[in-house]
């Protein structure tokens, strides 16, 4: 009776402890829609599409003011640039490279965690709110050892971010949802309300994004023309 009980305590000890972890999963990442951002020209530089939270140092703000979703009040997150006051952090973006991007990634690096339990992960609704991608991942690069986030999952209501159809400075235009999300225009809502409680803790999150490949047929055409060209006499 006696190692029953004793193995019963661990069991409860083991569970309280993975509820708590599951509690300070944090900071937390979801694509929203943007109303001005950082322009992203090309495909092959994507170092504007970054961002950095150093705790008691940058900027927060309730969630719900960010999102306008009543859901997310009484969170704080990363609070975005105000043009107007030139406060808060660059973390709005415009995809100006001419292609449609069927998944976002975004890349931690310089972490800084005195705590050791914050986890890098999506928001918990966020293939709802997401307008762009309608799934999403989370883990640790292989090749870097640094924790990521991905969006990504496109279909007739979620159609990756689109190109916009031009920028004349940071000024755009391009395509934009029957609700009035900009497609080509978004948003990172970054909750930090747990990396709040963690003295001295940081990240930098770095950007990138993929494209659709080419179709196969095009390939194997191309292919086979490079043959034909390098046959000939």
């Amino acid at each position: 009776m006696n190692i029953s009980r004793w193995l019963f305590s661990l069991l409860l000890l083991g569970l309280s402890a993975s509820i708590a972890m599951a509690d300070s999963v944090d900071p937390k990442f979801v694509p929203i829609g943007g109303t001005g951002s950082i322009v992203i020209n090309s495909l092959a530089d994507f170092s504007p599409l970054t961002f950095s939270y150093q705790q008691g140092v940058t900027q927060t703000v309730d969630c719900g003011q960010v999102s306008g979703s009543f859901s997310d009040a009484g969170f704080t997150c990363i609070k975005p640039f105000d043009p107007e006051t030139e406060t808060g952090t660059m973390t709005e973006f415009v995809n100006n490279t001419g292609q449609t991007w069927t998944s976002l990634t975004l890349e931690f690096v310089n972490v800084v965690d005195p705590s050791g339990v914050l986890v890098f992960s999506p928001t918990g609704n966020a293939n709802f709110i997401d307008p762009y991608f309608n799934n999403s991942t989370f883990g640790i690069n292989e090749a870097s050892g640094n924790p990521f986030v991905t969006f990504f999952g496109i279909d007739a209501n979620h159609p990756g971010i689109l190109a916009a159809f031009g920028c004349d400075g940071d000024s755009c235009s391009g395509p934009i949802a029957e609700d009035g999300t900009r497609l080509y225009d978004f948003a990172i809502l970054a909750d930090v309300t747990d990396a709040e409680k963690v003295p001295g803790s940081a990240f930098t999150a770095q950007g990138s994004a993929t494209v659709p490949e080419p179709p196969t047929v095009l390939l194997a055409l191309g292919g086979g023309l490079l043959l034909f060209l390098f046959k000939r006499p």
